[in-house]
């Protein structure tokens, strides 16, 4: 019978290692979070935003525009609920004059946006020009805050239960699905 080494440690990570970076390039400084809501997704039961951003901006409270970043060409951006924990992370907004913001503004591209709903549903939006998130406590900028922030977005927890929706629905006879966004937003 032959005898087999085993080495555990050699797959072992470090405990906090995935952070270690973040840390370091943070200078010891805390990472501010924003909560970003959108009254109008929360009505329409919006889980998640799939947008083609082309301008991202903030509003101070004089309601003053500064642009944060410019994204030129294609750039599709999934932004998900504070449920799934996924956030955005963001170094553009730090680098924002002095001051407190109140709204984040995203200019959308005319083509590849979608809004996907709580029950599973995708809809297409393409036609906003932009879309306003309000910051929850607002954003403080004195000039000595950590190099980046994380974007958390309040939208309408996701429905586990769509998965079984195709099935019910063989149960329930054929309707047909109307637009939830038909002039709900008065654009």
């Amino acid at each position: 019978m032959e005898k087999k080494r085993i080495y555990p440690n050699k797959w072992q990570t470090i405990p906090f290692s995935f952070d270690l970076l973040n840390q370091m390039e943070n200078k010891e400084k805390a990472v501010q979070e924003l909560i970003l809501k959108n009254e109008a997704a929360t009505e329409l039961h919006v889980s998640n935003m799939m947008l083609n951003i082309t301008k991202f901006s903030a509003f101070d409270v004089e309601g003053n525009e500064h642009t944060v970043a410019d994204f030129p060409g294609q750039s599709t951006v999934t932004f998900k609920g504070i449920s799934s924990g996924q956030f955005l992370r963001s170094k553009n907004v730090v680098s924002l004059p002095e001051g407190t913001y109140t709204m984040l503004r995203f200019y959308l591209a005319k083509e590849g946006n979608q809004f996907k709903y709580w029950d599973g549903v995708q809809e297409s939006v393409n036609h906003f020009d932009s879309l306003d998130f309000t910051i929850e406590n607002g954003l403080q900028i004195e000039g000595n805050e950590a190099p980046e922030v994380k974007l958390w977005f309040d939208f309408v927890p996701y429905q586990w239960s769509s998965h079984f929706k195709p099935l019910l629905d063989l149960f329930k006879g054929n309707k047909n699905p109307r637009p939830r966004l038909a002039s709900s937003f008065g654009n």
